[in-house]
This record gives C-alpha cells, sequence and structure tokens, in this order.
C-alpha cells in the first residue's frame, strides 16, 4: 500500500473500528461540513471477495462512482483496471501510473478531442454502439481496439443506462459489426451494461447467452474476438451480498466461454467497491416544529430537521434514483417520537432527503448518520447556494498497510 504514502489518511489501530471513529466524530460535533468517512479496509475487503467469488473477471473499477484519490491509488496497488468515461478520467489514470492496457475508455459517445489524447497515450481499447462512432474512430484512431456495446436492459435497476447506450443486439449489431469490417477495424469483443444499482442477477446470465451468438457472428465475417465486457449494475451496500450475481456470472461464462476458450473477461464494478466504503455524518442545523391539522379535527405534530447535507451532496442517488435512506439517530432518554421530514440546507424546496419518518426528537447540533454513502454521492455535489462540499476523512488499519 506504499503507492498511498502521501495521501492524506488515517492509519487506524487494528483494536479500533470504523465505528469508534465516527461515534468520536460525532462527539466532537457538530461540524460545519457533512463528513464522508472513508474505509479503505472495506474497499480492499471487496476486492479481495470479488477475487474470490469470481476468479476469471477481472474487475476494471468505474472512476466516475468515486474518485477519491484514496480510493483509486488503493485500487491501482491491489491491480485492478479501470473503466474511464472521459478524457479528463483517462488522464487523471494516467497521470496515476496506470498502463494503458488496464483502462477501458467505456464511453460509447467519445469527443474528438478525447479520441487524440487517448491515442496519444495508448489508451486502444473502448466501446462504440453505433456507425458514426466507428466512422470517427476510423478517421481519428484507426488502430484502436473496439468493444461493441449491447442493450440488455434489467428490469429492477435503479437507471437504466440502455435509454442512452448500446446498441440492438438483433436488430443493429450485426450491421454495425459488418460496417466495422468494411472500416477495416479492429474489434475485439462485445460490452453490455445490465443498469445501476441492478436488482435481478439473472439477467447477466441471459446476456452472457447473447454475446455469445454474436461471437459466433462474427466469426462468420472474420473476426475472432478475444474480451467479453460484463459491466458493472452490481451492488455495494453492505446488507445487499454480491453472491448471487457471481454463481449466475460463473454459470455463464464456464457455458458460453470456458477457459480453453481464452476470452479475456473484465467488469466495470463501481458502487460494489465503494457504497459500504462511505458513512456520512451530518448534523442539525435547524429545526422547526410544525402542526398538521387532520381531517378529524386533531393536530399532528410535525418536525422538520435542517440538516447540513442534502440532494446537491450527498443525496443525489436518493433524489433522482430512488435509493433508500436510512437515517441512524442517537435516542435520547425519554425522547418522544415524531413524525418527521429531513430537509437538505438549500433553498430548494426539491431538497429533502427523508419526507417523512418516524425518529426520535432531535435538537440543534445533534448527528444524523447515514450509512453505504460511497457511490455517486461527492463526485456529483455541487457548491449550490454556496454550501460547503462533503468532507472525506479517510481511514486504513495498520495491519493492511
Amino acid at each position: 500500500m506504499h503507492v498511498l504514502k502521501e495521501c492524506d489518511l488515517t492509519l487506524l489501530d487494528d483494536a479500533l473500528s470504523i465505528g469508534d471513529v465516527i461515534r468520536d466524530i460525532v462527539r466532537k460535533g457538530p461540524h460545519e461540513n457533512p463528513i464522508h468517512v472513508l474505509d479503505l479496509d472495506d474497499v480492499v475487503r471487496k476486492h479481495r471477495a470479488w477475487c474470490t467469488k469470481m476468479p476469471r473477471v477481472k474487475p476494471f473499477y468505474a472512476v466516475n462512482c468515486n474518485d477519491d484519490r484514496r480510493i483509486l491509488k488503493t485500487l491501482i496497488a491491489l491491480g485492478t483496471g479501470f473503466d474511464c468515461a472521459s478524457k479528463g478520467e483517462v488522464e487523471r489514470m494516467i497521470e496515476y501510473g496506470v498502463r494503458p492496457e488496464n483502462i477501458i475508455f467505456a464511453q460509447p459517445a467519445k469527443s474528438i478531442p478525447s479520441l487524440l489524447y487517448a491515442r496519444s497515450k495508448q489508451v486502444s481499447t473502448m466501446t462504440f454502439d453505433g456507425a458514426l462512432e466507428l466512422e470517427k474512430i476510423q478517421q481519428y484512431y484507426p488502430e484502436a481496439r473496439l468493444v461493441l456495446r449491447l442493450r440488455h436492459d434489467s428490469q429492477k435497476v435503479r437507471c437504466s443506462m440502455g435509454k442512452k447506450f448500446g446498441c440492438d443486439p438483433i436488430g443493429e449489431a450485426p450491421a454495425l459489426l459488418r460496417h466495422a469490417a468494411t472500416l477495416q477495424l479492429n474489434v475485439i469483443g462485445i460490452s453490455f451494461y445490465v443498469g445501476s444499482n441492478c436488482d435481478e442477477h439473472r439477467v447477466y446470465y441471459d446476456a452472457v447467452k447473447i454475446a455469445k451468438h454474436l461471437y459466433d457472428y462474427a466469426k462468420t465475417i472474420g473476426y475472432e474476438f478475444s474480451l467479453l465486457d460484463i459491466g458493472g449494475g452490481f451492488p455495494g451496500d453492505k446488507d445487499h451480498p454480491i453472491d448471487p450475481y457471481a454463481q449466475a456470472i460463473n454459470e455463464a461464462i464456464d457455458e458460453f466461454f470456458p477457459p480453453e476458450s481464452n476470452i479475456r473477461i473484465i467488469a466495470e464494478p463501481g458502487r460494489y467497491y465503494v457504497a459500504s466504503a462511505v458513512t456520512l455524518v451530518t448534523f442539525v442545523d435547524s429545526k422547526r416544529v410544525t402542526k398538521e391539522r387532520q381531517a378529524d379535527g386533531t393536530e399532528l405534530t410535525r418536525m422538520f430537521y435542517y440538516l447540513n447535507d442534502g440532494i446537491y451532496g450527498s443525496f443525489y442517488c436518493a433524489a433522482h434514483e430512488a435509493q433508500p435512506v436510512t437515517a441512524i439517530v442517537q435516542r435520547k432518554a425519554a425522547a418522544k417520537d415524531f413524525p418527521s421530514t429531513l430537509w437538505g440546507p438549500t433553498s430548494d424546496v426539491l431538497d429533502v432527503i427523508v419526507p417523512n419518518v418516524a425518529l426520535p426528537e432531535l435538537d440543534v447540533g445533534d448527528s444524523v448518520v447515514f450509512e453505504n454513502c460511497g457511490a455517486y454521492a461527492r463526485v456529483v455535489s455541487n457548491r449550490f447556494n454556496g454550501f460547503l462540499l462533503p468532507k472525506v476523512i479517510a481511514f486504513l488499519r495498520k495491519r493492511t498497510w
């Protein structure tokens, strides 16, 4: 882990837990910034679990999920590849010393400057899903190693990426492969993406089966594919194990792409690696007691709590992808429960974290903790209304170091 030497992190005594760290942060609060407590040991555990459960599938971490430098450098030390979706992400990984062959430019709609940059750095593996993209690549990076991205949407995802990227495997893919052959481009394999935060493991089996049909078709027009990219969408929350996904994927690749086929298999996990690695600690900045008149003429007391984080900070997924949010609070002696609304700090009326939840009464300065906040939280946060971004504090156990 010496790649982390220059990073800002705290080495944690083996006798302490991340829970101890969080309790200490709460005790010393309130803090002006919301705080992301980053447990790098959790990232390491996830990687080891992946390698144990899917030994034939090399992970290429999706940089856009959480680009904290300590996470990236930890994954470099662990030997993962990296899925980059922009010139900026490719630049960053090259600057960190990642070899070009350990990067896949998994963006089917690339800009010309990004193609030229990728070519200058020999980042050659990249995806496509349309004829015009092929023609652009043929003009600006003809020696690129191309991966055809299919659309294969799960019906149980928080966000369906097939609305934007991926070609139809029957109606479009064969024609695109023929067009690539006409342009004398080097197509090396197939990729698919079932959607973000998938809750359906068998969809991976079906997608691999469809990919095999296209591998067989590609042979008839002169291609010998060498790569299968099974994309991302894997769960990463503490209470959502990857085991059924691994079982379905292992079954599929052993059936359709056995080891003797010499097909390299990769994936693009993001959420899996980082969701449970971050715990968010927020504080109540303000409080309002409201009275709501009920149909029977009685009044209901509701608490409004205004936290120092919201949908413009760590709760993008809660607002836009219906990501479940569970507030963890400390119950004081004799505290009564009230219907409560948790608001973000901004002036936007849409900045609501949890519209209705029963909580023991809180006071200004009290903490509200949220687990599983490592995926797509800080990377999409902004300073709307001038509020501060979450502060990230990273920890790593001495024995891991």
